[in-house]
């Protein structure tokens, strides 16, 4: 017998895989509601509106949560060995999540009013998440690096234009065997351009 998830699960569930597949506008709260198996009411008691269950939506499947868990267990590392360790696991966040990926830069295009401020305030939370690595690493004398918010900005823009070259433009998987080589490198590169 198997246990059923909580609601509030079920709908984020259900609301990354519609809109995944059918973008913000088009999926509706009641198609919605009807995959998690709960009435529309209910979704609206735990998230007051669209948008609002969109920007919880966002923040489970983000990559934040996956780098929050792994920093405590790479802040001794040498620097080399944290960042590919973050590196790998960034871009599988962000390999998992393509299609999801894909909408939100249509759905930015088609509503960039309501969707720019949610992806700042996304950014700023993962430059602050990251930024607290690079300021640990320092603390810690695990390497000395150059101003920590740069570094976390620097992270985050080199992950995800790997990402997105590879994964959006190309087609191919960012996380393949054939580009080992390439994220070593650029890890490597990454390394010695933060380490003052």
């Amino acid at each position: 017998m198997s246990v059923k998830k909580p609601t509030r699960e079920r709908i984020l569930q259900a609301a990354f895989e519609l809109i995944s597949d059918k973008g913000f506008a088009g999926a509706s709260t009641r198609e919605i509601a009807k995959q998690a198996g709960v009435a529309e009411v209910t979704l609206f008691r735990h998230f007051t509106s669209k948008e609002n269950l969109f920007r919880h939506t966002t923040q489970c499947h983000s990559t934040i949560p996956v780098l929050e868990e792994l920093i405590p267990t790479v802040i001794g590392k040498p620097l080399k060995e944290g960042i590919t360790i973050l590196v790998d696991a960034f871009l599988g966040r962000l390999s998992a999540n393509k299609s999801w990926i894909r909408i939100f830069h249509m759905e930015l295009q088609r509503d960039p009013e309501t969707l720019r401020p949610m992806r700042q305030e996304f950014l700023n939370e993962l430059y602050q998440v990251c930024s607290c690595y690079f300021t640990e690493v320092s603390f810690r004398g695990t390497a000395t690096c150059c101003d920590p918010k740069l570094a976390a900005k620097m992270f985050v823009m080199l992950c995800y234009g790997f990402f997105h070259v590879e994964e959006i433009q190309l087609g191919n998987s960012c996380r393949s065997i054939d580009n080992r080589p390439l994220i070593d490198a650029m890890v490597q590169m990454f390394c010695k351009g933060v380490e003052a």
